[in-house]
């Protein structure tokens, strides 16, 4: 989007890397330029070249543009989404909580430290605890494949896939196979053999008369 959009002009618009929406009356979105003070623990956007500085969460905030011929209310984000490591750095890297109401030197309110769950995690984001809960681990040493196969798929990979990415059960069907196709055979050829003539046995009336 063009900052020379007519709407954009009026606004005093800006987008780019440093830029961020914010809520304006009337429910509209307008984005400015934006930064996060981290040592006066603000928000800072610039509207028309003035800087206006957000202090609180919600903090409403009148601006004017064009030398004061439009007027716009901006509604100031939550700081900590906004800026989050201005509080907590990387929200403590999910190993520990933010702790808003940290006292600090005589009893003042100081910034939000993170309280890390590992007790010996001194870092300021807790990056230094490694929490093993069942997503993470150490090595990979007890992942192993677990190979399913269909009862046919060795069959079906005999004449679909080359001999040498046969599995054992792939060749045990392909001698299966074999033998089968040597009996069929067998049998087919045993079709044609001729039969042999069967001798018919002489009576023993002739047999005798041969003899005298």
């Amino acid at each position: 989007k063009s900052n020379e959009d007519s709407i954009d002009v009026i606004y005093s618009e800006e987008y780019g890397e440093n830029s961020m929406c914010f809520e304006t009356s009337g429910s509209e979105g307008r984005c400015y330029r934006a930064q996060c003070i981290y040592e006066d623990f603000n928000l800072k956007l610039n509207v028309d070249g003035t800087w206006y500085t957000c202090e609180e969460d919600f903090q409403q905030i009148e601006v004017s543009t064009l030398n004061g011929a439009f007027g716009t209310t901006v509604t100031c984000p939550r700081l900590s989404q906004a800026c989050p490591d201005m509080f907590c750095p990387v929200n403590c890297a999910g190993r520990g909580e933010c702790v808003f109401d940290h006292e600090g030197v005589n009893g003042t309110m100081a910034r939000p430290k993170c309280k890390c769950f590992d007790e010996n995690d001194k870092s300021a984001s807790c990056s230094e605890t490694f929490t093993l809960n069942g997503k993470y681990l150490r090595d990979s040493g007890s992942l192993t494949d677990t190979i399913k196969t269909n009862f046919f798929e060795p069959l079906i990979a005999v004449f679909v896939d080359h001999p040498d990415t046969w599995t054992t059960s792939s060749w045990a069907w392909a001698a299966a196979l074999f033998v089968v196709f040597l009996l069929m055979i067998l049998c087919i050829c045993s079709s044609f053999w001729p039969e042999k003539e069967k001798r018919r046995p002489v009576p023993k009336n002739r047999r005798t008369r041969a003899a005298l």
